[in-house]
């Protein structure tokens, strides 16, 4: 299994990527359209990289609110406005594309 790419032009769609945490991750292909046009400096996949963190003040995964989805990306700084939400499909946390501002 692959380790998880710091930079979504080297991410394949639906590829399982192991995270250092030990996290499975997978990306639909829209999820890395929207990380090349938001997450050039791939802060996102830092904080998914990072994985659960608590939420406030860190950068990583927190609880999504967004019905059916479980975690979101949450970055800081420029970039933090926005978040994207992955929901767990039999075991691997898929970011199926759905991002929402805050």
């Amino acid at each position: 299994m692959e380790a998880l790419p710091d930079n979504w032009v080297d991410i394949q769609p639906d590829n399982v990527y192991l995270s250092s945490n030990g996290l499975l991750v997978s990306f639909a292909d829209e999820q890395i359209k929207l990380g090349l046009k938001y997450d050039q400096n791939g802060k996102h996949l830092k904080a998914i990289e990072k994985g659960q963190v608590p939420p406030r003040g860190n950068v990583g995964l927190v609880t999504s609110q967004e019905s059916g989805y479980d975690l979101k990306s949450k970055v800081l700084g420029k970039g933090g406005d926005r978040r994207f939400h992955a929901k767990f499909i039999d075991g691997i946390l898929h970011f199926p594309g759905l991002v929402t501002e805050h």
